[in-house]
């Protein structure tokens, strides 16, 4: 039996997943085990764990609901996952995989808990998510306003993600919708050093390969000059200071 336990605790300090177990039998449902994972997870020594609540890692910005989830479910002895943020020995916050599970030996209740840091992955997602907030801001709904005709306005600053979102949009829309002429409204946009004068020709060669036209409208003196650094003799896009006049153009 003690060559049994021995094989298990180094099965679980090789893992990597953080686990602890506690004891519901004793007042504040203590730990009682807790792996190498664990300990390296939180900053905290085993000395400093067993006998504790496990509470002691959560900090300002754990979520309530979160920690009733918890509660709830060791309440109720049953399983539960959740993620929130926990915070190491040092201060440190990190977000939290958590999964309790109860299990029963010789006939006495415990809790499992198998902890696995996710901050890097959740700082991911939140990456990806706030891009697409970007995105969104940067691209007004596509609107058609004649019969084959479409606009969409351009907001903020300009970046390879935007603009790769942008194209594939639009050429979607224009398809879907039968646009001929497409305006591309420049009034709110703004960018640094690089121009985006060759996303647009990109733009522009994409339709004109569908069939279809694009307009750059809203174009300021001040862009106007920034923007005619980059234009070739050769480059076919056509560039208008408001969508009335481009109008005025298609339906001559």
């Amino acid at each position: 039996m003690d060559t049994q336990i021995q094989l298990l605790e180094a099965m679980l300090d090789g893992s990597k997943v953080g686990t602890i177990v506690t004891d519901p039998a004793q007042e504040d449902n203590p730990i009682i085990y807790a792996n190498h994972t664990f300990t390296e997870m939180t900053g905290y020594a085993k000395e400093e764990l067993l006998g504790r609540n496990c509470r002691f890692l959560q900090g300002p910005k754990t979520a309530p609901e979160a920690v009733d989830q918890i509660r709830q479910a060791i309440k109720n002895q049953e399983k539960t996952t959740v993620i929130l943020r926990n915070y190491r020995k040092d201060g440190t916050p990190f977000w939290n995989r958590l999964a309790i599970a109860p299990v029963t030996v010789e006939g006495k209740l415990y809790f499992i808990g198998t902890q696995t840091d996710i901050t890097v992955e959740k700082m991911q997602q939140e990456a990806i998510n706030e891009n697409e907030s970007e995105i969104e801001k940067l691209m007004l709904p596509i609107l058609s306003i004649q019969p084959n005709v479409a606009t969409v306005a351009l907001v903020g600053t300009m970046s390879l993600q935007r603009f790769e979102a942008l194209k594939v949009k639009l050429c979607e829309y224009v398809s879907e919708h039968r646009i001929e002429h497409a305006l591309l409204d420049i009034t709110g946009l703004t960018w640094n050093e690089e121009s985006p004068l060759h996303w647009f020709t990109q733009i522009c060669e994409a339709l004109r390969i569908m069939g279809s036209h694009l307009y750059i409208t809203g174009v300021t003196p001040q862009a106007a000059t920034e923007l005619v650094r980059d234009l070739d003799r050769d480059n076919m896009l056509k560039t208008y200071s408001s969508i009335e006049k481009a109008l005025a153009d298609i339906n001559e």
